[in-house]
C-alpha cells in the first residue's frame, strides 16, 4: 500500500499525528509513505525523520523543485504547495502508479485496504463528495450532475494522470481562470475529471460539517442523510478539513475527534506544543514550559 501525503514546515507535526495514526490501524509490512514537501527547516525535519522510523517501514522524502509551478496564480492566501498534488505523477517515481493520497489535517481510525483494492475503471480518481455542491457546480461551470469532490483524500492511478498531462492542463486552467480557483488544486482536479470521479462514501471522508462545525450548512440540509449519518458514526478517515476552530490544534475546536488528536501529538516530539488561539495566561505559562523542555532536550 503506498501512501503520498504533503507537507510545509507548519504541517509538520499534524502530518506526524496523521502517519502514526495510519500505522495503528495498518500494521502492514508493505506500507510504503512518501511525504512530498518544500524546503523544510532542518531540525523540524530531523524530528519528524527520527519520530517515523520508529514505526513506519518505508518513509521517502521528495522535494519540489518550484520551477514546475512557476506561473501558478498565488495570493496571500494561496501558495504554490496548494498545487503540489498536480505533480504527483512526475515527481513520483515512475514504477508507481496507484496511490491513496492523504492530507495531513486528519485521522485515520480503521483499515484502508478496502480503500486501496477500490477498482477505478476508466475512472481517473475516487474521492468523496464535498459540501455547498450547487456552488461549487456554479463556480467552476460543471453541468448540473456532475460531482464535486474533495481532494484531502484520494485514491489514483498516476499512469492516467501522466497520460492526461494533468500538471501542464492544470497550470492552463489555472491561468485562465485564476478566479474560480479558491480550493485551488482541488478546483482544478474538479474541473479536469468532471464525471470522471468514482465517488466514495462520506466514511472514507468524513469532514467536519457532518459534526456540526458548519451551522450554515446543517440549517440549510435540514440534518444529516443516511450516508453522512453513517459516515459520522463510523468514520474510516477522519478530516478536520476547514480552517481555525476546524483544527483540533485550536483551543477553540469543538470537534468531538480532537482529543485524539492531542493525545497522538502527547506521544511525538512536538508533544507541549501551545494550541492555536489559547487564552494568554495560559498560553504564557505553557510556551514557556515548552521552551524549557526544549533547551533541557538540547543539552541532554
Amino acid at each position: 500500500m503506498i501512501i503520498v501525503c504533503n507537507i510545509n514546515n507548519d504541517y509538520i507535526r499534524h502530518c506526524a499525528v496523521m502517519l502514526r495514526s495510519l500505522r495503528d490501524f495498518n500494521p502492514r509490512d508493505d506500507l510504503e509513505v512518501f511525504i512530498v514537501h518544500q524546503r523544510l527547516d532542518s531540525d523540524e525535519r530531523a524530528k519528524l525523520v527520527g519520530y517515523l522510523s520508529s514505526f513506519l517501514p518505508s518513509v521517502s522524502f521528495l522535494q519540489v523543485d518550484h520551477a514546475l509551478l512557476e506561473g501558478f496564480p498565488e495570493s496571500a492566501h494561496v501558495k504554490l504547495a496548494a498545487y503540489y498534488r498536480l505533480l504527483f505523477p512526475q515527481i513520483l517515481p515512475s514504477k508507481i502508479d496507484r496511490i491513496i493520497y492523504l492530507d495531513s489535517d486528519l485521522l485515520v481510525n480503521g483499515s484502508l485496504d478496502e480503500l486501496w483494492g477500490t477498482p477505478l475503471g476508466s475512472h481517473r480518481v475516487a474521492a468523496a463528495s464535498d459540501r455547498n455542491l450547487d456552488m461549487q457546480r456554479a463556480r467552476l461551470g460543471l453541468g448540473a450532475d456532475s460531482p464535486y469532490f474533495n481532494s484531502g483524500v484520494m485514491v489514483l492511478k498516476l499512469s492516467d494522470w501522466r497520460q492526461e498531462d494533468i500538471a501542464n492542463r492544470g497550470l492552463d486552467f489555472a491561468l485562465k481562470f485564476p478566479e474560480k480557483l479558491p480550493n485551488c488544486d482541488q478546483d482544478v482536479l474538479n474541473h479536469l475529471f468532471e464525471n470522471r470521479c468514482l465517488i466514495l462514501h462520506q466514511r472514507w471522508n468524513a469532514m467536519s460539517h457532518l459534526w456540526g462545525l458548519d451551522q450554515q450548512w446543517m440549517q440549510a440540509q435540514g440534518g444529516l442523510n443516511e450516508e453522512e449519518e453513517q459516515a459520522q458514526s463510523d468514520p474510516a478517515i477522519i478530516h478536520f478539513a476547514g480552517a481555525g476552530f476546524a483544527k483540533p490544534w485550536n483551543y477553540e475546536c469543538p470537534h468531538p475527534w480532537k482529543d485524539r488528536y492531542r493525545s497522538i501529538l502527547a506521544t511525538t516530539p512536538w508533544a507541549g506544543t501551545p494550541l492555536d488561539d489559547e487564552p494568554i495566561r495560559r498560553g504564557l505559562l505553557q510556551r514557556s514550559a515548552h521552551k524549557i523542555r526544549r533547551l533541557l532536550a538540547q543539552r541532554s
